[in-house]
């Protein structure tokens, strides 16, 4: 059984659909505040505190990290996560913004799916998902399009079913764009072996 873990970055505020469902939630720095501004608790607050500088409320654990150190706020959330158990994060408020936390971001979820987690990342105009040595079944999104990107040097036994181009058992690569914009024709199901994969789900510009 799956056991979820919701973290809440800094990044772009986006809504935070479905996040009640989770067994824990962890806010990052300013996270708290996306949180706060929602009427949610969460069960952790975790973070240097640069880009939040509100009163925290003394009833929730929390943990203070140093300005200077070598893992972002999100990434010291995801070891947590991932030293608590679960199995399943999803992330929120982890894209638009700065870039290189946006980049940060992916790799720390590729950290996760490194060691055995899948991790999903949402905003209203994207839904990603970086995971390893398994397969994901997507509901057609109309309007949205699908990218497998590979994570690592190489992804081995990618496999693609029921989008317009179908993928078997493939290799892809960190420096190809093989498997760039495909398109649905019904419920896709994306797999992979060995290697990280990352799923990007994104809205097409309005024409």
């Amino acid at each position: 059984m799956d056991k979820v873990c919701a973290i809440i970055s800094g990044g772009t505020f986006s809504p935070l659909n479905g996040i009640k469902n989770a067994d824990f939630i962890i806010a990052c720095d300013k996270g708290y505040e996306y949180l706060n501004s929602q009427n949610i608790k969460p069960d952790l607050i975790i973070g240097d505190f640069d880009s939040f500088s509100g009163s925290l409320p003394s009833e929730i654990k929390r943990i203070s990290l140093p300005c200077e150190k070598d893992e972002t706020d999100t990434m010291a959330a995801i070891n947590y996560a991932i030293r608590k158990g679960f199995n399943k994060i999803i992330l929120f408020c982890a894209l638009g913004g700065r870039l290189d936390h946006l980049l940060g971001n992916l790799q720390s979820a590729a950290y996760a799916a490194k060691k055995g987690a899948t991790v999903k990342i949402q905003d209203t105009e994207n839904e990603i998902y970086v995971f390893s040595n398994s397969e994901i079944l997507l509901s057609k999104r109309e309007n949205f399009s699908v990218s497998v990107i590979s994570m690592t040097d190489k992804c081995e036994n990618v496999s693609i079913l029921g989008g317009k181009y179908t993928l078997k058992n493939a290799v892809l690569t960190n420096t190809s764009t093989l498997g760039i914009s495909n398109e649905w024709v019904e419920d896709i199901t994306v797999s992979v072996g060995n290697g990280i994969l990352a799923i990007v789900m994104s809205k097409k510009s309005e024409e």
